[in-house]
């Protein structure tokens, strides 16, 4: 059985390699959706959602109303309190990041829908991590 959790986080981010306006620092509202593959368990639950708040909640949090970036872009790395991370900020790059942090924090968790804006949402499963964390642009 799959049981769903959303978080919600703020953070400003640039794609620097790209030629539009993405390339300019702007903020988005991020809508996570957390999926979990779970069993069922004594007195028949798969997980309590007090355990998956407090396993992943940690892991958005450290993300909110921060500047997030890829540690090869030096403007973006000079905002002040700046998230350095090891991956582009795309949507792409941050799904496999968050899906593979709340993995580690919490092994039932095998997929994470990320979404960027009303209309763009990127589902990373496990299997993505691996190629969209490597990415070196």
């Amino acid at each position: 059985m799959i049981i769903k959790r959303r978080f919600r986080f703020y953070a400003a981010h640039r794609n620097h390699m790209l030629q539009d306006k993405c390339a300019r620092l702007h903020g988005h509202r991020y809508g996570v959706e957390v999926h979990l593959q779970v069993q069922p368990g004594s007195a028949a639950v798969g997980v309590l959602f007090a355990e998956i708040d407090a396993a992943i909640a940690p892991v958005f949090e450290e993300l909110d109303h921060r500047t997030l970036a890829w540690r090869q872009d030096a403007v973006a790395c000079a905002v002040p309190e700046c998230v350095v991370l090891p991956c582009p900020t795309s949507a792409e790059c941050l799904a496999a990041l968050l899906l593979q942090r709340c993995h580690e924090r919490l092994p039932q968790v095998v997929a994470l829908e990320l979404q960027e804006t009303d209309s763009a949402t990127v589902v990373a499963q496990l299997e993505d991590c691996a190629q969209w964390l490597t990415h070196t642009g």
